[in-house]
């Protein structure tokens, strides 16, 4: 949702405008009003709007006075006209000014539609360039990169100079921007996810007008600890997206500040799960999983303490013949993908922990090793930008997931792991040398829904970040 100023010196015409047309079915939230150019250049510096609606005649400071100063100002909005004056010289100046349209009173409905059409392609092309570059530079982390940062967040209306300091808050689930009108940078993640970095006082206001009722649809709201230096920013963003995911293990959409449980005993009660499973001592098995339930019902624990507890309990059920990275699940998404909150989880590694206590796994089959092989390899060219595991893969298949591990290690000459992140990225590389495609979209196409995550894994495979790859690519794209 992108931010609209109405300024006009007549109330009734600012009503007028803001009634002409329902402006949230276009992507646009009218966030504040002036009636004057002095008041306006306030709100402008105070609400940052992303559009300015502005008339031409008025007391004080002039429509055109007010282009001209508001695209002086570090983050200048996009600056319509709407004037009552038809004359060629004001439309000349408003332009050469730098205003993106110019629209005659009275107001024409499908006029103001074609004009926010227009704006919002726009808007939208420059935020994600925008976005793009803030979320490598966030996650590089580096003091060359938190220069950069500070500057390319100063650019976007972000400053950490006052005395309150920053916060970054997170947020999964729901559609538009509950914080639009507030003074926040505003980065989108994911197709459901939004990142803002805001100052700390106007965080806790926002936060304050919610009243603890998050928005229809929004799973969890994630929020850092104060920051006070560029330098924090790349923490207090994964400290957020941690906090917005604990809807996870407390099984309730809520506010979540950062507050972590200790891992000592998540390790102790591995080491439990792990000697029980060695010496197939199947009631201290039970035992230690009804443990692992009340821990994480305190609420003090977080995903990350669950993806680690998911993953290492996995790695000892198939630890056997050093396959387990095959079944290990690769992010928090893959975990809140697979399970609808940590208890169901727990439900789930349980029965597998007693189900691989009480059969062997299965020989390979004789005669239909290179009929199931080629069957999963199939399924999986042909879906591997959904969601995809051993555990689905054998599910499908009728077979144990660790058999589907050696095949892949004996047929393919790699992981599971491994193989699924070749033929992802190898798309994604694809579609940046070939197409127009923006990051964000590519990133969904082959399989990855958090770019923040894609980000980092591409440049890990790749030693690039997308957008170098597709600057280095040097192929035409039509």
């Amino acid at each position: 949702m992108f931010s609209v100023l109405i300024v006009d010196d007549e109330s009734w015409v600012v009503e007028s405008l803001k009634a002409s047309l329902e402006w949230e079915d276009y992507g646009f939230a009218i966030v504040g009003e002036a009636y004057g150019g002095l008041e306006a250049l306030e709100q402008i510096v105070n609400l940052r709007p992303d559009v300015v609606f502005t008339d031409i005649r008025m007391p004080g400071m002039t429509g055109l006075q007010l282009i001209k100063q508001g695209m002086e100002s570090a983050d200048p909005p996009i600056f319509v006209v709407v004037s009552g004056h038809a004359e060629f010289a004001y439309a000349q100046r408003a332009l050469n000014y730098g205003a993106a349209a110019y629209c005659l009173k009275p107001y024409d409905e499908r006029e103001i539609i074609d004009v926010l059409l227009k704006l919002k392609k726009r808007l939208e092309a420059s935020r994600y360039l925008s976005d793009i570059m803030l979320l490598q530079l966030i996650g590089e982390g580096t003091e060359v990169s938190a220069d950069m940062l500070k500057r390319a967040c100063e650019q976007r209306g972000f400053r950490m100079d006052g005395p309150g300091g920053g916060a970054a808050v997170a947020c999964i689930g729901g559609s538009g921007d509950w914080l639009v009108g507030e003074r926040a940078l505003r980065i989108r993640i994911g197709q459901d996810r939004m990142l803002y970095l805001l100052p700390y006082d106007r965080m806790e206001d926002a936060l304050g007008r919610l009243d603890g009722r998050l928005p229809e649809g929004m799973k969890g709201i994630g929020v850092s600890l104060k920051i006070g230096e560029y330098g924090m920013i790349k923490e207090a963003v994964d400290c957020a997206l941690l906090r917005a995911n604990q809807f996870f293990v407390s099984g309730v959409s809520g506010i979540y500040h950062e507050r972590e449980g200790s891992n000592a005993a998540v390790h102790e009660l591995m080491k439990k799960i792990s000697l029980s499973m060695a010496s197939k001592d199947t009631p201290a098995l039970h035992a230690a999983f009804d443990e692992a339930g009340r821990l994480f019902g305190h609420g003090n624990l977080t995903i990350r303490q669950a993806f680690h507890f998911y993953n290492m309990t996995v790695a000892f059920l198939y630890r056997a013949e050093g396959e387990q990275r095959e079944s290990l699940l690769l992010s928090y998404e893959q975990l809140m993908e697979s399970f609808a909150n940590v208890t169901e989880m727990i439900v789930y590694l349980r029965a597998l922990s007693m189900r691989s206590l009480s059969e062997a796994v299965p020989a390979e089959p004789a005669l239909t090793s290179n009929e199931t092989m080629i069957a999963i390899l199939n399924h999986v060219k042909h879906n591997f930008d959904k969601d995809i595991s051993i555990q689905s893969l054998a599910h499908q298949h009728y077979i144990h997931p660790n058999y589907v591990s050696q095949l892949f290690k004996k047929e393919v000459g790699e992981t599971f792991t491994a193989y699924i992140t070749r033929l992802r990225i190898a798309r994604a590389c694809e579609l940046l040398a070939t197409t127009n495609l923006m990051v964000t979209e590519i990133a969904e196409r082959v399989g990855y829904g958090d770019y923040y995550y894609f980000t980092r894994i591409f440049k890990k495979t790749t030693l690039q970040t997308p957008t170098q790859y597709r600057e280095s690519s040097a192929k035409p794209i039509m």
